[in-house]
């Protein structure tokens, strides 16, 4: 019998970024299943988070020789900031609009950074790239149009600065490499859980165990062991190849959400939605096409 062959590094990564793309799919369930205030759980989240993501950064030995001034200073702090307040965003829109909503304005991100890092960086943006925006826009709009309340309007709002939001620090680590990620991420979990308990003047509410349960394992699932799966997944891929796997997750949310509590979003939501995820991947494909084929 042949002896089994070993697994490729590019392997390991492209399993490491699609699992954390289906961890990243799973927040529509956790904020589904949790009766709370936006305010409590997020600042919950961002707790367990701060706390699970700091103690598995520290275990894979992320954190040595940590230096505040040399891994973060000012830009790491502004990114930080940033970061924070779409981790805001992204649970207070899924708590106001439908999954399939907010998953259609996030898939827009890659033309977010393109237009962020043209902006900051003076990167080159092909004629694809503005044609594969448009019609991406085109999806988002017609979707946005159909919304049939207030919760719908402010959570695509909440969504659209979120993905913005999220597109920003991924133009700022380009500009800032030296920044170190990881104590980036932890810091915006910190400020979110901070900002998040000063909004609420009554103190924080400490939730039942059940709760407490579903709210640890959404900071697992959602920031921290799913970051640290597609941080170091990603870099054993080429990025078009991580972002095209990233897609996963706007098709998976709104499943999960049907599935689980039976939240069938709109035709207008499902034909937007549609268009835009059809605009996307055929933007990442042709990336990573192009730059395998070069």
């Amino acid at each position: 019998m042949p002896p089994c062959k070993a697994v490729t590094p590019r392997a390991s990564g492209l399993f490491l970024v699609f699992s954390s793309a289906i961890l990243w799919s799973t927040a529509g369930i956790f904020v589904r299943q949790l009766d709370m205030n936006t305010w409590a759980m997020v600042a919950w989240r961002s707790l367990f988070a701060f706390v699970s993501l700091g103690l598995l950064l520290a275990a894979g030995g992320y954190m040595r020789h940590f230096s505040f001034r040399r891994d973060l200073g000012l830009p790491g702090l502004l990114t930080a900031v940033v970061m924070a307040s779409s981790m805001f965003c992204y649970v207070a829109a899924l708590k106001l609009t439908s999954v399939a909503g907010v998953m259609t304005i996030y898939a827009t991100i890659p033309f977010f950074a393109m237009g962020l890092g043209w902006i900051m960086l003076r990167e080159k943006i092909t004629k694809r790239a503005l044609l594969s925006a448009a019609v991406s826009l085109a999806g988002v709009i017609l979707m946005a149009t159909s919304s049939t309340g207030p919760g719908d309007i402010s959570g695509n709002l909440l969504a659209l600065a979120m993905t913005a939001g999220f597109a920003a620090s991924i133009v700022m680590s380009g500009k800032w490499p030296g920044m170190n990620l990881p104590a980036v991420t932890t810091l915006a979990c910190a400020l979110c859980g901070i900002f998040c308990y000063i909004m609420m003047p009554r103190g924080l509410p400490f939730p039942g165990l059940r709760d407490m349960g579903w709210l640890l394992v959404f900071a697992l699932a959602t920031q921290s062991l799913s970051y640290l799966l597609f941080m170091t997944g990603s870099r054993l891929v080429v990025p078009a190849e991580a972002s095209l796997i990233a897609q996963v997750d706007i098709v998976l949310g709104p499943f999960w959400v049907w599935l689980f509590f039976s939240e069938l979003p709109t035709r207008y939501t499902l034909l937007g939605g549609s268009i835009t995820f059809i605009a996307v991947t055929f933007y990442l494909a042709s990336e990573y096409y192009l730059k395998r084929k070069a």
